[in-house]
């Protein structure tokens, strides 16, 4: 998305691309590589993480766990 995207003054913040992301994981997936069924994922936030960024815990049906942290660099 682009800024002109948010012509009706919303501002594009990590939070807002950090749901994106949620969504996309959770309900746009499409792959054969993956079993993208039975993933966990939670933003910061739900799982307590402690930090002041933005991001998402990804757990694998596995178990193992990934964190996708979200930080503005311009």
């Amino acid at each position: 998305m682009y800024e002109s995207d948010y012509e009706n003054g919303e501002q594009f913040t990590e939070e807002t691309l950090q749901n994106a992301l949620m969504e996309l994981i959770t309900e746009g997936y499409d792959s054969y590589e993956m079993c993208w069924e039975n993933l966990r994922v939670q933003t910061y936030e739900q799982a307590g993480v402690m930090t002041y960024n933005k991001g998402l815990v990804i757990t694998l049906p596995d178990g193992s766990e990934y964190q996708l942290t979200i930080v503005q660099s311009r």
